[in-house]
């Protein structure tokens, strides 16, 4: 078997894998080819039974969002004069939550990428001044309309849909 063959059985292997995961957690972990951290915990555990695996992921979903919430409500807080006053809540991985639940305000976050994760974090947050405080925000600076958080091209930014562009980056760190 040359590397060409090695690299595609490898990739077989990783996709039947993961596969199997989701199929065990009754979730999709990613969309497309296998994120880098996906490839990583294969790479250095191989094929990890889905519980396993559940605990990886959780613990570092949790740990983004804990990095995200932070800048997003601190964000919020200075835009608005609004105090956010909510804190990410977690349930650990469990025959009832197989892969874990990790919440902001009402919401769970469902994604597992950090860009996914900040844009989750921030319409949790923006939510939260919504139903709070019957707060929209932020606004387009140039149209004066509620943005909404999405991830594109890899970044997680707020999007005007009144006109389809870009508003500003959802802070980090």
């Amino acid at each position: 078997m040359d590397g060409r063959e090695r690299e595609l059985r490898y990739e077989q292997l990783l996709a039947q894998w993961l596969e199997r995961v989701e199929c065990g957690l009754g979730l999709q972990v990613t969309e497309g080819p296998p994120p880098a951290w996906v490839r990583d915990v294969f790479r250095d555990h191989g094929e990890l039974p889905s519980e396993r695996f559940a605990h990886i992921a959780f613990e570092r979903k949790l740990r983004s969002v804990q990095d995200a919430f932070p800048a997003v409500a601190a964000s919020a807080e200075r835009e608005t004069g609004l105090r956010v006053d909510i804190q990410p809540d977690a349930t650990q991985p469990s025959a009832d939550f197989p892969a874990g639940i990790v919440m902001v305000a009402e919401l769970a976050i469902q994604s597992f990428d950090p860009p996914g994760i900040r844009a989750e974090v921030a319409d949790a947050v923006q939510t939260y001044l919504a139903d709070r405080y019957g707060r929209l925000w932020p606004l387009c600076p140039e149209h004066d309309r509620g943005l909404h958080a999405v991830t594109y091209e890899g970044e997680a930014l707020w999007w005007c849909r009144a006109h389809d562009h870009p508003g500003g980056r959802i802070p980090h760190d």
